[in-house]
C-alpha cells in the first residue's frame, strides 16, 4: 500500500483519529508521517520505548475496584455485568471502546434499572456478611461467606 499523502513511498504507518464523530484512516510512509508530527524526529532506543509503554499501561485490573459494591474490572471482564449502579461511573475510563462497539455512541444508554439486580445485591450482603463475621473474628462463618461468594463468581473475596 502506497502513503496516502505522498503516493510514492510504502505506508508503513496506520493513522487513526476520531474528530467529530468521524473516523479517519491514513496510511503513511515514515517521512510524512513525521511531516504531520505524527512520529517524533528522534528514533527512540529500545529501553525507551518500553518505558514509554509501561507508563501508558493501564492499571492491573484486579485494580480497579467499585467502592461501593468492591467488583473489580477483571470480574466485570469475565462476567460482563456491573454490580451495582456506581460500577460505569468506576469502570468508565477502562470501557469506552466496549460500550461504543455494543451501543454505537460513546454514552451508556442502557436500560432502565430492573428492580432488584439479584445477584449484586447478593454479593453486596454476602460481603456486609464476611466483613461483620471477620470484625467479630468468626473465621467458620467466614469462610462460608466464602464460599458462597465463590459460588457467585466472586474471585476478589
Amino acid at each position: 500500500m502506497l502513503c496516502d499523502d505522498c503516493k510514492k513511498n510504502p505506508a508503513s504507518f496506520f493513522y487513526k483519529d476520531v474528530v467529530g464523530g468521524t473516523i479517519r484512516e491514513l496510511h503513511l510512509c515514515e517521512d510524512c508521517a513525521r511531516k504531520k508530527g505524527i512520529i517524533g524526529d528522534k528514533k527512540l532506543s529500545p529501553q525507551e520505548i518500553l518505558q514509554k509503554l509501561l507508563k501508558n499501561s493501564p492499571p492491573d485490573d484486579k485494580q480497579v475496584t467499585c467502592p461501593v459494591c468492591l467488583l473489580n474490572l477483571a470480574e466485570f471482564r469475565k462476567f460482563g455485568r456491573f454490580g451495582c449502579a456506581h460500577c460505569l461511573k468506576v469502570f468508565e475510563p477502562y470501557i469506552k471502546t466496549m460500550i461504543k462497539e455494543v451501543q454505537n455512541s460513546e454514552k451508556h444508554i442502557g436500560k432502565k434499572a430492573q428492580p432488584g439486580g439479584r445477584r449484586a445485591i447478593e454479593i453486596f450482603r454476602l460481603r456486609e456478611e464476611l466483613r461483620r463475621a471477620l470484625e467479630k473474628e468468626a473465621y467458620e462463618d467466614a469462610a462460608k461467606i466464602r464460599d458462597q461468594l465463590r459460588t457467585l463468581g466472586v474471585e476478589n473475596v
